[in-house]
This record gives C-alpha cells, structure tokens and sequence, in this order.
C-alpha cells in the first residue's frame, strides 16, 4: 500500500510541476520542489560548514541545519555519483515509506487509519515536505522508530534512534522524556511506585545507556561547532539572522491570528501557522487523554520550542510530527465514509499545494 501512494503522489506532484515547468524530466522536478530550507541542505552537504560568514555570499552561516540527514544524502551520493538534489529526493521518499512501514504496528495494523497515514505522507497536500530535501522525511523515520522500540521495550534501540534524531533536529533530544516515561510505566506495571522509580533505573545499567546516548547527536554537534566555529551553540545564536528572537509564544499567537488578510478571505501565513499551532497543542491534549503521555509531552514541547522565537515554519513543524499525524488519521478512519473523503481531500489537495509551493507561495509553511 505504501508503494501504491508512492507512486500516486510521484504523478500527482510531476502533473503539478509539468503544468507550470518548461522544462521536464526527473530531475528538473526535483530542482523545483527544492524551495526555501532545501537548498541550505544542498549546500551543507555539498561544502559543508562555514567556518565564518563568507565575504560576498551569505553573512548568515548554515550551522542552523543539523547535520544528520545532509551527512546520510552526502554518503548515498558518494555510491551513487548523481546530483544532489536527484539523490536527497530519492532518499526522501525512500525515508517517507519506510517510515509507513513502520507506522503499521504503531497504528495496531488499523487498515483504514493506515491507508490515510500513508497518503498523507506520500500522496497528501503536504507530501512535498517528505519528498524533497527537507529533514521532515527522516525526522519523521526516526521519531516512528523511537515510539515503535519503546512500544516493545527495546531500549537500546530507542536510545539509538533517539541519538539519530537529536542529530536531525534540535527538538528531537525531546524524544528522551518519552523514554523516561515509558520506563516509569513498566516500572510501575511491574508493582513499583513513582518514588522507587529513580533507586529501580539506577539499578538497570541497559536502561541509563539507553537514557544517556539519546541525545548524542546533539552532543557532537555542539563540539563539532565548537572544534570548527569556536561556537558550541552557533546553531542557537544564529537564529537572530533567521529573525528568530526569543519572545512570549502567546504574543506570536495572537501576532499571528490577528494577521488578518487585506483582500479575500483566504487565512494569512501567519495566521495558519498560528491555526498549525493551537491544532497541533491540542492534538498533543488528546494524546494525553489517551494515556499516550510520552508522545503527548514530545509533541507539544516540539512546538512550544519553536514557537518561543516566532511562528515560521510552523505548518511544517507540526505535520513532521509522527504521534500527531497518525493520531488525525486514526480520528478520521473512524467511519468509512469520512476514511474515504479524507483520502479523496488528501489526493485531490496535493496537486494545488504542489503548484503554490514551486510557485512560491508557501514561503512560512
């Protein structure tokens, strides 16, 4: 099934970039759909970092762009000598459906809530966010392996996929507090009580390596930066440059929703992404009535992190978020008939979006 959308959402997205595009061919598709943070990608794994601005280019450094994914697209290249760009879509749809294949356990093998899951990835209105070079696929990926390993108690393996992901993005250390709270629930399955939770950890050694090399990733990033920049936390202060100031999330919020539109009715950018954030808080509330308290407290810190500097890419920070997506498709395959016009919005919407975003219209999302 996950195959079936790749290759519908491949023709949708060419019928929308051949309708717009002189020019045609795989790889003229993929140079168009790379807009906006797709091509500091590029250039980080092409030239890697700077170790300070350049005279005559940009004045802004790249080492806000974790290295994880360009570093993996830098590797594939070295095998495969074809365009970057060619071979990060490539593997971007590659990361998308293998995240698919390992949501059907995550998704108790509900096949409806499946089917829309992997259209929404593949085939939906935002399936160019986890088909070109943007860390959405594999940050998606990772965040399904961490939930699926701490689904079987497989630690290691969490504390792992953990370590990967804190190398993809900065929220992605956040994942560990799921960790943590998983083990406290085993624990307390196993007849133990919150305050003997510290003495039973300190007791599993397999358990504090899982804890402690989660947020490797991050760690050498910041000595990588600090060996070459001088800079540990470079990927920090830079986000001045990007217009991202630390500020009161509620002042971007309301900011943002009352950003109302000066001709039409159509929502300013601001004002969906400001919609992205409160549907994405309240989707994580959900996942906390559903006991899902790991994946609730990942998902709404992944988006009061970011909303702490400004509301920029918030569309795209939410619908990169696992445990939200699949909990909206197992909400909405709650009936056949809203399964089915929910798959029939998804298919039908990506070829529209497909054409604002080469067109440049979703510069904030």
């Amino acid at each position: 099934m996950p195959l079936l959308f790749v290759v519908s959402g491949l023709a949708i997205r060419y019928a929308a970039f051949a309708s717009v595009s002189t020019e045609l061919g795989f790889a003229a598709y993929a140079r168009a759909l790379c807009r906006w943070d797709c091509a500091w990608y590029v250039g980080i794994s092409e030239h890697g970092y700077e170790r300070f601005p350049i005279p005559n280019h940009s004045n802004i450094g790249r080492w806000g762009f974790f290295p994880f994914y360009p570093m993996l697209v830098t590797a594939i290249r070295a095998v495969f000598p074809f365009p970057t760009i060619l071979v990060a879509t490539i593997t971007s749809i590659a990361c998308s459906y293998a995240a698919c294949l390992v949501a059907w356990p995550l998704l108790e093998k509900n096949v409806r809530a499946y089917v829309l899951y992997c259209a929404f990835l593949l085939s939906g209105p935002f399936s160019v966010h986890f088909t070109t070079f943007l860390t959405e696929p594999l940050f998606v990926l990772l965040t399904s392996c961490v939930f699926l390993a701490l689904k079987r108690s497989t630690y290691l393996a969490a504390g792992v996929s953990s370590a990967l992901l804190s190398a993809t993005r900065l929220v992605g250390v956040l994942v560990v507090f799921a960790t943590v709270i998983q083990m406290s629930r085993e624990h307390r399955g196993q007849g133990g009580s919150i305050i003997s939770f510290p003495r039973w950890l300190l007791g599993r050694p397999d358990l504090l390596v899982a804890i402690f090399i989660s947020p490797a990733g991050l760690f050498a990033y910041i000595l990588f930066l600090y060996l070459t920049v001088g800079d540990g936390f470079a990927f920090l202060h830079v986000q001045r440059a990007f217009g991202r100031v630390a500020g009161n999330p509620l002042v971007f919020l309301w900011d943002g929703l009352s950003a109302v539109p000066t001709t039409g009715w159509l929502p300013t950018a601001p004002q969906w992404s400001a919609f992205a954030a409160l549907a994405g808080l309240t989707l994580s509330a959900v996942l906390a009535a559903r006991r899902q308290y790991g994946a609730a407290l990942f998902c709404a810190a992944s988006i009061i992190l970011p909303l702490i500097t400004n509301l920029a890419s918030m569309v795209r920070y939410v619908i990169g978020l696992a445990p939200l997506m699949m909990l909206v498709a197992v909400l909405l395959s709650a009936s056949k008939l809203t399964c089915l016009a929910a798959l029939a919005l998804f298919l039908g919407a990506c070829y529209f979006m497909t054409v604002a975003w080469i067109g440049g219209y979703l510069a904030l999302v």
